[in-house]
């Protein structure tokens, strides 16, 4: 499943540390393009208010750590995009591009519905996104939470951390837990081997 991820999510590490650690465990396959990461830098540095080269150096090592995310020649698909805001237009060019079924944002009222079925696309927030991921992978995604909790440093968390300030973006995804094949599993987010581990070492800020 590929899924482009928006500008907006690479802003609040409680969101982008999940979604880029199932997809370092298989889980999803991300995608962006350059202009996402040059807007997620330009909201990294609005919202974070950290300066550009830690920005830069945050998100440049996303895109180390996923060579096969960046959309290349994007742009070719832009022409043909015609949404209420044209501003959103290399979004789903981009998405187009990479091969993309789901744009992940935060901003869904930017992507109607109706307007992305045209492509092919839709749109979903990283609540419902998430969700279906740990739905379908309810082992995997612990598993990968766990390795998530273990490699954080810089501080370092608990499990019990790392649910409660996900719940707050993403309260469907997290649940206490649901029977899954007659055992009780907790159902989290996060994932991270090795790669992510030492993303979120050197992330933006301490949270």
């Amino acid at each position: 499943m590929i899924a482009l991820l928006d500008a907006n999510l690479f802003v609040p590490t409680w969101i982008i540390d999940p979604l880029l650690s199932l997809a370092e465990a298989g889980l999803c396959e991300p995608a962006w393009s350059a202009r996402v990461m040059d807007e997620a830098r330009l909201a990294i540095m609005e919202v974070r208010h950290v300066p550009d080269v830690r920005a830069r150096g945050f998100l440049d090592a996303i895109c180390r750590a996923f060579p096969m995310a960046m959309a290349e020649d994007w742009e070719r698909f832009e022409p043909d995009v015609n949404l209420s805001d044209p501003n959103d237009g290399h979004v789903v060019a981009a998405a187009r591009r990479a091969g993309a079924e789901t744009i992940v944002t935060f901003n869904l009222k930017d992507f109607p519905a109706d307007e992305l079925s045209r492509y092919g696309l839709h749109a979903q927030s990283p609540d419902v996104f998430l969700t279906s991921v740990f739905d379908a992978h309810p082992e995997e995604a612990m598993d990968a939470m766990r390795r998530l909790v273990s490699s954080k440093r810089h501080p370092p968390r608990t499990m019990s951390e790392e649910i409660e300030h996900l719940r707050v973006l993403a309260p469907s995804a997290v649940r206490t837990e649901i029977v899954r094949n007659g055992r009780l599993i907790p159902v989290i987010c996060n994932t991270a081997n090795h790669t992510v581990g030492a993303i979120n070492a050197q992330s933006v800020n301490n949270r």
